[in-house]
Protein backbone atom coordinates (compact mmCIF):
# COMPACT_ATOMS: atom_id res chain seq x y z
CA UNK A 1 0.00 0.00 0.00
CA UNK A 2 1.22 3.31 -0.76
CA UNK A 3 1.63 5.89 1.57
CA UNK A 4 -1.16 8.74 1.42
CA UNK A 5 -0.13 11.64 -0.41
CA UNK A 6 -1.93 14.87 -0.45
CA UNK A 7 -4.55 15.82 -2.93
CA UNK A 8 -3.46 17.14 -6.14
CA UNK A 9 -5.64 19.91 -7.90
CA UNK A 10 -8.19 18.70 -10.17
CA UNK A 11 -7.51 19.50 -13.72
CA UNK A 12 -9.09 18.14 -16.80
CA UNK A 13 -6.57 16.39 -17.37
CA UNK A 14 -6.21 14.66 -13.84
CA UNK A 15 -9.97 14.43 -13.72
CA UNK A 16 -12.21 11.92 -14.47
CA UNK A 17 -15.16 13.57 -13.66
CA UNK A 18 -14.19 16.93 -15.35
CA UNK A 19 -16.84 18.22 -18.61
CA UNK A 20 -15.86 17.05 -21.92
CA UNK A 21 -17.25 18.32 -25.18
CA UNK A 22 -19.59 15.11 -24.68
CA UNK A 23 -20.98 15.56 -21.83
CA UNK A 24 -21.45 19.18 -22.30
CA UNK A 25 -23.60 18.87 -24.93
CA UNK A 26 -25.83 16.11 -23.33
CA UNK A 27 -26.39 18.62 -20.82
CA UNK A 28 -27.96 21.46 -23.24
CA UNK A 29 -29.69 19.10 -24.85
CA UNK A 30 -31.55 18.11 -21.25
CA UNK A 31 -31.80 21.75 -20.92
CA UNK A 32 -33.47 22.64 -24.25
CA UNK A 33 -35.41 19.86 -23.22
CA UNK A 34 -36.75 20.47 -19.97
CA UNK A 35 -37.52 24.25 -21.00
CA UNK A 36 -39.75 23.38 -23.86
CA UNK A 37 -41.12 21.13 -21.60
CA UNK A 38 -41.89 24.07 -18.87
CA UNK A 39 -42.72 26.04 -21.92
CA UNK A 40 -45.69 23.82 -23.36
CA UNK A 41 -46.95 23.13 -19.65
CA UNK A 42 -47.36 26.79 -18.96
CA UNK A 43 -49.08 27.09 -22.37
CA UNK A 44 -50.90 24.61 -21.84
CA UNK A 45 -51.90 26.35 -18.34
CA UNK A 46 -52.93 29.80 -20.20
CA UNK A 47 -55.23 28.00 -22.39
CA UNK A 48 -56.97 26.59 -19.99
CA UNK A 49 -57.65 29.01 -16.87
CA UNK A 50 -60.06 31.33 -18.98
CA UNK A 51 -62.29 28.36 -19.14
CA UNK A 52 -61.59 27.45 -15.53
CA UNK A 53 -62.16 31.15 -14.91
CA UNK A 54 -65.62 30.96 -16.33
CA UNK A 55 -66.80 27.73 -14.97
CA UNK A 56 -65.61 29.62 -11.41
CA UNK A 57 -67.55 32.83 -12.18
CA UNK A 58 -70.57 30.21 -12.94
CA UNK A 59 -69.95 27.98 -9.65
CA UNK A 60 -69.68 31.01 -7.41
CA UNK A 61 -73.40 32.27 -6.94
CA UNK A 62 -74.59 28.77 -6.94
CA UNK A 63 -72.35 27.93 -4.12
CA UNK A 64 -72.85 31.07 -1.83
CA UNK A 65 -76.48 30.23 -2.24
CA UNK A 66 -75.94 26.90 -0.88
CA UNK A 67 -73.60 28.13 2.05
CA UNK A 68 -76.33 30.26 3.04
CA UNK A 69 -79.00 27.52 2.67
CA UNK A 70 -76.67 25.10 4.82
CA UNK A 71 -75.67 27.80 7.19
CA UNK A 72 -78.20 27.36 9.76
CA UNK A 73 -76.94 23.37 9.95
CA UNK A 74 -73.48 24.37 10.29
CA UNK A 75 -73.96 26.78 13.23
CA UNK A 76 -76.09 23.43 14.72
CA UNK A 77 -73.53 21.14 13.99
CA UNK A 78 -70.61 23.36 15.03
CA UNK A 79 -72.23 23.90 18.58
CA UNK A 80 -72.04 20.33 19.08
CA UNK A 81 -69.39 18.77 21.42
CA UNK A 82 -67.60 16.46 19.05
CA UNK A 83 -67.32 18.55 16.27
CA UNK A 84 -65.85 21.21 18.83
CA UNK A 85 -63.15 18.37 19.72
CA UNK A 86 -62.54 17.94 16.15
CA UNK A 87 -62.55 21.81 15.89
CA UNK A 88 -59.54 21.95 18.08
CA UNK A 89 -57.53 19.17 16.26
CA UNK A 90 -57.78 20.23 12.90
CA UNK A 91 -57.41 23.99 13.58
CA UNK A 92 -53.33 23.59 13.21
CA UNK A 93 -53.43 22.06 10.24
CA UNK A 94 -55.87 25.07 9.12
CA UNK A 95 -53.79 27.55 10.12
CA UNK A 96 -51.08 26.35 8.37
CA UNK A 97 -52.84 25.82 5.31
CA UNK A 98 -53.89 29.81 5.41
CA UNK A 99 -50.41 30.78 6.02
CA UNK A 100 -49.63 29.40 2.27
CA UNK A 101 -52.85 31.13 0.82
CA UNK A 102 -51.65 34.90 -0.74
CA UNK A 103 -52.83 37.74 1.86
CA UNK A 104 -55.30 39.23 0.14
CA UNK A 105 -57.35 35.97 0.55
CA UNK A 106 -56.10 34.57 3.67
CA UNK A 107 -58.48 36.71 5.82
CA UNK A 108 -61.71 35.88 4.43
CA UNK A 109 -60.80 32.37 3.92
CA UNK A 110 -59.86 31.97 7.64
CA UNK A 111 -63.28 33.82 8.62
CA UNK A 112 -65.21 31.25 6.46
CA UNK A 113 -63.00 28.81 7.02
CA UNK A 114 -64.18 27.75 10.76
CA UNK A 115 -66.72 25.30 8.88
CA UNK A 116 -63.94 23.03 7.81
CA UNK A 117 -63.62 21.67 10.91
CA UNK A 118 -67.44 20.35 10.76
CA UNK A 119 -67.80 19.41 6.60
CA UNK A 120 -64.06 18.97 5.84
CA UNK A 121 -63.45 19.80 1.87
CA UNK A 122 -66.74 21.09 1.35
CA UNK A 123 -66.18 23.73 3.82
CA UNK A 124 -63.12 24.61 2.12
CA UNK A 125 -64.17 24.58 -0.95
CA UNK A 126 -67.40 27.16 0.46
CA UNK A 127 -64.52 28.76 2.56
CA UNK A 128 -63.29 29.83 -0.69
CA UNK A 129 -65.78 30.60 -2.87
CA UNK A 130 -66.84 33.16 -0.32
CA UNK A 131 -64.12 34.83 -0.94
CA UNK A 132 -65.33 38.26 -2.49
CA UNK A 133 -63.62 41.04 -3.76
CA UNK A 134 -59.52 41.77 -3.63
CA UNK A 135 -57.63 39.06 -4.68
CA UNK A 136 -59.08 35.55 -5.89
CA UNK A 137 -57.12 32.41 -4.65
CA UNK A 138 -55.99 31.12 -7.85
CA UNK A 139 -56.81 27.26 -9.31
CA UNK A 140 -53.52 26.04 -8.33
CA UNK A 141 -53.12 27.42 -4.67
CA UNK A 142 -56.94 25.41 -4.19
CA UNK A 143 -55.09 22.36 -6.08
CA UNK A 144 -52.81 22.28 -3.64
CA UNK A 145 -55.08 23.32 -0.58
CA UNK A 146 -57.26 20.72 -1.59
CA UNK A 147 -55.28 17.51 -0.37
CA UNK A 148 -55.04 18.64 2.70
CA UNK A 149 -57.07 16.03 4.88
CA UNK A 150 -54.40 13.67 3.04
CA UNK A 151 -52.36 15.28 6.02
CA UNK A 152 -48.92 14.67 3.84
CA UNK A 153 -47.16 17.75 5.77
CA UNK A 154 -49.18 17.13 8.68
CA UNK A 155 -47.51 16.27 11.94
CA UNK A 156 -48.07 12.74 13.30
CA UNK A 157 -51.21 12.60 15.31
CA UNK A 158 -50.43 13.35 19.55
CA UNK A 159 -52.28 11.23 22.06
CA UNK A 160 -55.38 13.39 23.63
CA UNK A 161 -53.55 15.10 26.49
CA UNK A 162 -55.95 15.20 29.57
CA UNK A 163 -58.79 17.37 29.29
CA UNK A 164 -59.53 20.34 31.67
CA UNK A 165 -62.58 20.99 33.43
CA UNK A 166 -62.75 24.08 31.06
CA UNK A 167 -62.43 21.33 28.15
CA UNK A 168 -65.23 18.92 29.14
CA UNK A 169 -69.00 19.55 28.63
CA UNK A 170 -71.04 21.27 31.73
CA UNK A 171 -73.43 19.43 33.46
CA UNK A 172 -76.11 22.01 31.20
CA UNK A 173 -74.54 20.25 28.24
CA UNK A 174 -74.27 16.57 29.76
CA UNK A 175 -78.46 16.98 30.41
CA UNK A 176 -79.23 18.71 27.25
CA UNK A 177 -77.37 15.64 25.58
CA UNK A 178 -79.25 13.33 27.65
CA UNK A 179 -82.90 14.64 26.93
CA UNK A 180 -82.49 15.20 23.20
CA UNK A 181 -85.83 13.43 21.91
CA UNK A 182 -85.29 9.98 20.99
CA UNK A 183 -85.71 8.91 16.96
CA UNK A 184 -88.90 7.60 16.00
CA UNK A 185 -88.92 4.13 15.63
CA UNK A 186 -89.77 2.18 12.16
CA UNK A 187 -93.54 2.44 11.27
CA UNK A 188 -95.87 -0.31 11.11
CA UNK A 189 -99.08 -1.45 10.60
CA UNK A 190 -101.80 0.31 12.62
CA UNK A 191 -102.04 -1.69 16.10
CA UNK A 192 -105.44 -2.66 18.15
CA UNK A 193 -106.45 -1.83 21.45
CA UNK A 194 -109.66 -1.29 23.71
CA UNK A 195 -110.78 1.54 26.31
CA UNK A 196 -112.65 0.27 29.50
CA UNK A 197 -114.42 1.94 32.30
CA UNK A 198 -116.22 0.68 35.07
CA UNK A 199 -119.42 -0.10 33.16
CA UNK A 200 -117.38 -2.73 31.62
CA UNK A 201 -117.11 -4.71 34.67
CA UNK A 202 -115.19 -7.91 34.97
CA UNK A 203 -112.59 -8.67 32.71
CA UNK A 204 -110.32 -11.73 31.50
CA UNK A 205 -107.46 -9.77 30.01
CA UNK A 206 -105.91 -13.26 29.07
CA UNK A 207 -108.23 -13.53 26.74
CA UNK A 208 -108.03 -9.96 25.52
CA UNK A 209 -104.26 -10.37 24.75
CA UNK A 210 -105.11 -13.74 22.99
CA UNK A 211 -107.53 -11.53 20.17
CA UNK A 212 -104.90 -10.04 19.36
CA UNK A 213 -105.28 -6.58 21.54
CA UNK A 214 -102.02 -4.86 22.69
CA UNK A 215 -102.97 -1.92 24.36
CA UNK A 216 -106.16 -0.28 26.54
CA UNK A 217 -107.04 3.00 28.10
CA UNK A 218 -108.59 2.78 31.62
CA UNK A 219 -111.31 5.46 33.43
CA UNK A 220 -109.49 6.47 36.49
CA UNK A 221 -111.55 9.61 37.54
CA UNK A 222 -114.68 11.84 36.49
CA UNK A 223 -115.04 15.65 37.72
CA UNK A 224 -113.30 16.68 41.03
CA UNK A 225 -115.35 13.57 43.30
CA UNK A 226 -115.81 10.20 40.71
CA UNK A 227 -112.90 7.34 40.94
CA UNK A 228 -114.02 4.31 39.06
CA UNK A 229 -114.07 1.50 41.71
CA UNK A 230 -112.90 -1.09 38.48
CA UNK A 231 -109.74 0.63 38.04
CA UNK A 232 -107.00 -1.02 39.89
CA UNK A 233 -108.09 -4.06 38.58
CA UNK A 234 -108.70 -3.77 35.00
CA UNK A 235 -105.49 -1.57 34.41
CA UNK A 236 -103.31 -3.63 36.41
CA UNK A 237 -105.02 -7.19 35.12
CA UNK A 238 -104.20 -5.67 31.61
CA UNK A 239 -100.60 -5.15 31.90
CA UNK A 240 -100.25 -8.24 33.74
CA UNK A 241 -101.92 -9.88 30.74
CA UNK A 242 -99.29 -8.41 28.23
CA UNK A 243 -100.95 -4.90 27.41
CA UNK A 244 -99.43 -1.85 27.55
CA UNK A 245 -102.28 0.46 29.65
CA UNK A 246 -103.02 3.93 30.09
CA UNK A 247 -105.22 6.03 32.45
CA UNK A 248 -107.56 8.54 31.64
CA UNK A 249 -109.62 11.79 33.13
CA UNK A 250 -112.76 12.39 31.78
CA UNK A 251 -112.77 16.22 32.62
CA UNK A 252 -115.27 18.75 34.14
CA UNK A 253 -113.61 21.77 33.65
CA UNK A 254 -116.94 23.39 35.82
CA UNK A 255 -116.17 21.18 38.59
CA UNK A 256 -112.94 22.44 40.07
CA UNK A 257 -109.25 23.95 38.28
CA UNK A 258 -107.27 22.28 36.05
CA UNK A 259 -104.75 21.41 38.63
CA UNK A 260 -106.84 20.30 41.13
CA UNK A 261 -108.54 17.77 39.11
CA UNK A 262 -104.84 16.59 37.14
CA UNK A 263 -104.02 15.97 41.10
CA UNK A 264 -106.49 14.01 41.80
CA UNK A 265 -106.54 11.98 39.14
CA UNK A 266 -102.36 11.78 38.84
CA UNK A 267 -102.92 10.22 42.50
CA UNK A 268 -105.47 7.62 41.65
CA UNK A 269 -103.51 6.59 38.21
CA UNK A 270 -100.39 5.94 39.91
CA UNK A 271 -98.36 6.38 36.77
CA UNK A 272 -95.07 4.62 36.16
CA UNK A 273 -92.39 5.27 34.38
CA UNK A 274 -91.80 1.38 33.68
CA UNK A 275 -91.99 0.83 29.46
CA UNK A 276 -95.61 -0.33 30.01
CA UNK A 277 -97.43 3.06 30.66
CA UNK A 278 -98.90 5.13 27.86
CA UNK A 279 -99.02 8.94 28.94
CA UNK A 280 -101.87 10.14 31.55
CA UNK A 281 -105.01 11.01 29.19
CA UNK A 282 -107.02 14.03 29.49
CA UNK A 283 -110.59 13.05 27.94
CA UNK A 284 -112.01 16.09 26.85
CA UNK A 285 -116.04 16.16 25.80
CA UNK A 286 -119.17 18.43 25.91
CA UNK A 287 -120.47 18.96 29.08
CA UNK A 288 -122.55 15.60 29.44
CA UNK A 289 -125.73 17.97 30.97
CA UNK A 290 -125.65 20.75 28.91
CA UNK A 291 -123.96 19.38 25.67
CA UNK A 292 -122.41 22.82 25.60
CA UNK A 293 -118.75 23.96 26.49
CA UNK A 294 -118.81 24.09 30.87
CA UNK A 295 -120.20 27.78 30.13
CA UNK A 296 -117.05 28.68 29.22
CA UNK A 297 -115.18 30.73 27.03
CA UNK A 298 -112.65 29.19 24.34
CA UNK A 299 -110.08 31.13 26.27
CA UNK A 300 -111.20 29.97 29.41
CA UNK A 301 -111.21 26.47 28.26
CA UNK A 302 -107.52 26.78 26.97
CA UNK A 303 -106.35 28.38 30.26
CA UNK A 304 -108.28 25.34 32.37
CA UNK A 305 -106.55 22.39 29.80
CA UNK A 306 -103.33 24.52 30.11
CA UNK A 307 -103.63 24.26 33.94
CA UNK A 308 -104.69 20.49 33.79
CA UNK A 309 -101.54 19.33 31.19
CA UNK A 310 -99.09 21.80 32.86
CA UNK A 311 -99.43 19.88 36.13
CA UNK A 312 -99.74 16.71 34.48
CA UNK A 313 -96.00 17.11 33.25
CA UNK A 314 -94.69 18.41 36.32
CA UNK A 315 -95.34 15.36 37.87
CA UNK A 316 -94.75 13.10 35.49
CA UNK A 317 -92.58 14.18 32.91
CA UNK A 318 -95.02 13.06 30.09
CA UNK A 319 -97.40 15.41 27.85
CA UNK A 320 -100.82 14.12 28.62
CA UNK A 321 -102.88 12.40 25.31
CA UNK A 322 -105.95 14.69 24.80
CA UNK A 323 -109.06 12.66 23.70
CA UNK A 324 -111.30 14.90 21.70
CA UNK A 325 -113.63 14.76 18.72
CA UNK A 326 -113.70 17.33 15.49
CA UNK A 327 -117.15 18.93 16.58
CA UNK A 328 -115.67 19.47 20.52
CA UNK A 329 -112.52 20.93 19.35
CA UNK A 330 -113.99 23.48 16.90
CA UNK A 331 -116.66 23.91 19.49
CA UNK A 332 -115.07 24.51 23.13
CA UNK A 333 -111.14 24.77 21.95
CA UNK A 334 -111.57 27.15 18.91
CA UNK A 335 -109.61 24.81 16.65
CA UNK A 336 -106.75 26.05 18.50
CA UNK A 337 -103.44 24.40 17.19
CA UNK A 338 -101.51 25.26 21.10
CA UNK A 339 -101.63 21.61 21.82
CA UNK A 340 -100.48 19.75 18.58
CA UNK A 341 -97.78 18.71 20.05
CA UNK A 342 -99.62 16.52 22.02
CA UNK A 343 -100.59 12.57 20.61
CA UNK A 344 -104.11 13.15 19.71
CA UNK A 345 -106.84 9.92 20.64
CA UNK A 346 -109.47 11.22 18.33
CA UNK A 347 -113.17 9.94 18.30
CA UNK A 348 -115.15 9.73 15.02
CA UNK A 349 -117.43 6.64 14.68
CA UNK A 350 -118.92 5.16 11.00
CA UNK A 351 -115.69 6.04 9.05
CA UNK A 352 -113.36 4.92 7.11
CA UNK A 353 -111.09 7.92 7.42
CA UNK A 354 -111.32 10.18 10.19
CA UNK A 355 -111.19 13.88 9.89
CA UNK A 356 -108.41 15.31 11.85
CA UNK A 357 -109.37 18.79 14.25
CA UNK A 358 -107.94 21.56 12.97
CA UNK A 359 -104.61 22.20 15.05
CA UNK A 360 -103.57 18.70 14.40
CA UNK A 361 -101.75 17.37 11.67
CA UNK A 362 -102.53 13.51 12.62
CA UNK A 363 -104.23 11.29 15.23
CA UNK A 364 -102.18 8.99 16.56
CA UNK A 365 -105.20 6.75 18.39
CA UNK A 366 -108.67 6.42 17.03
CA UNK A 367 -111.32 5.14 18.91
CA UNK A 368 -113.57 4.37 15.74
CA UNK A 369 -116.65 2.48 17.84
CA UNK A 370 -118.18 1.65 20.79
CA UNK A 371 -119.95 -1.37 19.81
CA UNK A 372 -117.01 -3.61 19.13
CA UNK A 373 -117.02 -7.23 20.66
CA UNK A 374 -113.97 -8.84 21.86
CA UNK A 375 -113.25 -11.95 23.60
CA UNK A 376 -113.07 -11.82 27.82
CA UNK A 377 -115.27 -8.78 27.47
CA UNK A 378 -119.09 -9.23 28.33
CA UNK A 379 -121.23 -6.40 26.10
CA UNK A 380 -120.29 -4.04 24.23
CA UNK A 381 -116.60 -2.27 24.32
CA UNK A 382 -114.49 0.82 22.46
CA UNK A 383 -112.48 -0.42 19.73
CA UNK A 384 -109.23 1.96 18.65
CA UNK A 385 -106.23 1.66 16.76
CA UNK A 386 -103.02 3.49 16.74
CA UNK A 387 -101.50 4.34 13.48
CA UNK A 388 -97.99 4.06 13.91
CA UNK A 389 -97.52 0.49 14.61
CA UNK A 390 -96.09 -1.96 17.56
CA UNK A 391 -92.80 -0.12 17.53
CA UNK A 392 -93.92 2.74 17.82
CA UNK A 393 -96.74 2.25 20.46
CA UNK A 394 -94.12 0.43 22.62
CA UNK A 395 -91.74 3.69 22.23
CA UNK A 396 -94.33 6.03 23.11
CA UNK A 397 -94.91 3.71 26.44
CA UNK A 398 -91.43 4.08 27.16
Amino acid sequence: MKPETPDEPRTPENDDHAASPKHAATDSGWHATAQRADQALRTGVDRVRPAMNRVGEWLRPVLQRLMQWLSPLLERIGQAPAVRRLRERVAPHVAALQDKLPEGSRTRSMQVGAGVAAVGVVGLIIGGVATSGGEQTSYEEAAMAAPMQGAQNAAPEQPDAPKTPAETNSPAENKAEAEKPEAPAPLGPPVEGIDVSNHNGPIDWNQVAASGKKFTFVLASDGIDFTSPTYGEQYHGAKDAGLIAGAYHFARPSDSSGAAQANRFLDIADYKDDGKTLPPVLDLEVDPNSGGCYGMSVDQMHQWTDDFNNTVEERTGQKPIIYANPSFWSQCMGGTDAYQDHALWLASYGVDNPSVPAGFGEWNFWQYTDKGSVPGISGSTDLNQFKQGQARLEQLAS
